[in-house]
């Protein structure tokens, strides 16, 4: 009995300790608005050469953004995200000018996450074209 009971424990303790670990590699970056302003821009003044004026509008337009995009993101609020990325661009834009600003864009393209946030991948097996679903590829050799 005793030896059932060592083991059970020791079975859970070795579960939540696993259970822990992948939860921590899923935790989103909780960095500060101010943070990830000051990695966006220099991640811009690496690919662009910004005057000071240039600089201080990027730095506090993406500090609005991401001030009020931490709150969207909570809501879960797709639209809202939207409409202030669409109302970041268009400041960037006339802080910029068209032709620094399609090199903006370009780099914001090339430093976007890749996936969903998190890490997590969507969809699995099933569905349709997927793994045992209609023209999933069981039993179909052609």
């Amino acid at each position: 009995m005793n030896l059932r009971l060592l083991f059970s424990i020791t079975f859970s303790m070795m579960a939540l300790a696993l259970f822990a670990q992948d939860s921590e590699r899923q935790r989103p970056n909780h960095s500060t608005p101010e943070e990830k302003s000051v990695e966006t821009l220099g991640q811009l003044e690496e690919k662009i050469e910004l005057t000071d004026e240039q600089r201080k509008g990027i730095y506090d337009i993406h500090l609005e953004f991401f001030t009020n995009a931490q709150e969207a993101m909570k809501e879960r609020d797709k639209e809202k995200m939207e409409t202030l990325e669409n109302t970041r661009n268009e400041k960037v834009k006339d802080l910029l000018g068209k032709k620094l600003y399609r090199k903006y864009l370009s780099v914001m393209n090339e430093n976007k996450p890749q996936g969903p946030p998190n890490g997590r991948q969507g969809g699995g097996r099933g569905g349709r074209g997927g793994m045992g679903g209609p023209g999933g590829g069981q039993g179909q050799m052609f």
